[in-house]
């Protein structure tokens, strides 16, 4: 027969278990949120149409910033923003609103699947600096690490997609290379693929003026569309009102959110 002292004891003692159990738990969920909502995470992997996580390239930078409800960030290309809500570990994103800017093929083929796990996402983890999102099915659809953005000013940011002006943004010509640097002075300068320019600059919060810039009047003929690369390059410039740091991706913007410039700090 059991002994009904140590049945009393054997039940105060899981009930005590459990209940500290439960409140680790709990902590830990909340740890997790915090940790959810206190970095800019940047898309290293997500799943395809095919049902498998591909890499995403180093050139392009997707990423996701949760806070007070509302997710945002950059698919690649365009800027987007949806409501999330995190319950008893569980982790679900609304259909997201974004420019509606036309995007080169390296881009596109990150920021739709990107959007689409977004929206099919279902609970989530954070491990050894990583958050991972997953599906109704506890499946991996996208996995992410920490990024600490970069200062504006004084280094060397490397243009891959600008606005050609017609509408569209586009990668840069392969073999050309487009630069920009923001002294403290208040002077941007750099490489518009051929020739050197300069342009006076002002910033205030996330906003920033560019003045028309100057720039040598040297003619190159290699790549093949340089020139008209360079041009339409030095003339969306001027055109940005907004700008974003994610990681190690400036984002240029006009006052109605178009995309200017797309660049990557030098390293990165």
């Amino acid at each position: 027969m059991v002994n009904r002292r140590w049945l009393g004891m054997w039940v105060v003692c899981v009930a005590s278990v459990l209940v500290w159990a439960c409140a680790m738990d709990k902590a830990a969920l909340t740890m997790d949120k915090s940790a959810l909502e206190g970095a800019t995470w940047r898309l290293t992997q997500v799943v395809h149409a095919d049902g498998q996580l591909h890499a995403v390239p180093e050139s392009i930078e997707a990423t996701a910033i949760f806070a007070s409800g509302s997710v945002s960030g950059s698919g690649g290309c365009n800027r987007y923003t949806t409501s999330y809500t995190v319950k008893d570990g569980k982790l679900t994103i609304g259909m997201a609103a974004s420019t509606m800017m036309a995007c080169p093929e390296p881009q596109t083929a990150v920021e739709q699947p990107f959007m689409a796990a977004l929206a099919a996402t279902r609970a989530y983890q954070i491990e050894d600096g990583q958050l991972s999102l997953l599906d109704a099915g506890g499946q991996k659809i996208a996995t992410f690490k920490g990024w600490q953005p970069v200062a504006l000013k004084g280094i060397t940011w490397r243009a891959t997609v600008y606005n050609n002006g017609r509408g569209a943004a586009v990668s840069l010509i392969n073999g050309s290379e487009i630069t920009a640097t923001f002294d403290a002075d208040g002077v941007l300068s750099g490489s518009a693929g051929c020739n050197q320019y300069r342009a006076a600059y002002v910033t205030e919060g996330s906003s920033i003026t560019i003045q028309a810039p100057a720039a040598t009047r040297k003619t190159c003929s290699s790549p093949d569309g340089v020139m008209r690369q360079e041009s339409e390059y030095l003339k969306a410039l001027p055109t940005a009102a907004t700008y974003a740091i994610q990681g190690r991706q400036l984002e240029l913007r006009t006052a109605k959110g178009a995309l200017v410039a797309l660049f990557q700090a030098s390293g990165g």
